[in-house]
C-alpha cells in the first residue's frame, strides 16, 4: 500500500500494532476510546488508527491513564515509537510490525 507525498515520491503505508499507555483528560470531548484515538492519531506519521482495545484504566485527579493495544497505519514504522512518545500523554510504546491482517 502506498501513496504519493507532496514532493511526488512514494510513501509506503505500514500496518503496525502498538501497546502503550495513554493519558486522556477527564474533560476531553467524546468517550475514552475517542480520546485515545485523538492522542495516537495526532502523532507525526500516523495515517490511521484502525482499532483500539482498552485493556486497563487507572483514574487520576485530572485524567484517566489507559493501557492500550491498537492497530495503526503509519508512514515509517522505524520511528513510530519515538513519534508516539513525543505526543503529550503517550508513553511506554512497544511496536509490532504486521505483514497482513492481525
Amino acid at each position: 500500500m502506498s501513496t504519493k507525498s507532496s514532493d511526488g515520491s512514494a510513501v509506503h503505508r505500514q500496518p503496525i500494532g502498538v501497546d502503550c499507555t495513554v493519558s486522556v483528560p477527564r474533560n476531553a470531548a467524546g468517550d475514552l476510546e475517542t480520546g485515545v484515538r485523538d492522542r495516537l492519531g495526532g502523532a507525526d506519521g500516523v495515517d490511521a488508527v484502525e482499532e483500539v482495545d482498552l485493556q486497563g484504566i487507572r483514574p487520576g485527579l485530572n485524567d484517566l491513564t489507559v493501557t492500550v493495544s491498537a492497530s495503526l497505519v503509519v508512514d515509517d514504522s522505524a520511528e513510530t515509537a519515538a513519534r508516539l512518545e513525543d505526543r503529550f500523554g503517550v508513553s511506554e510504546v512497544e511496536v509490532e510490525l504486521r505483514t497482513g491482517p492481525p
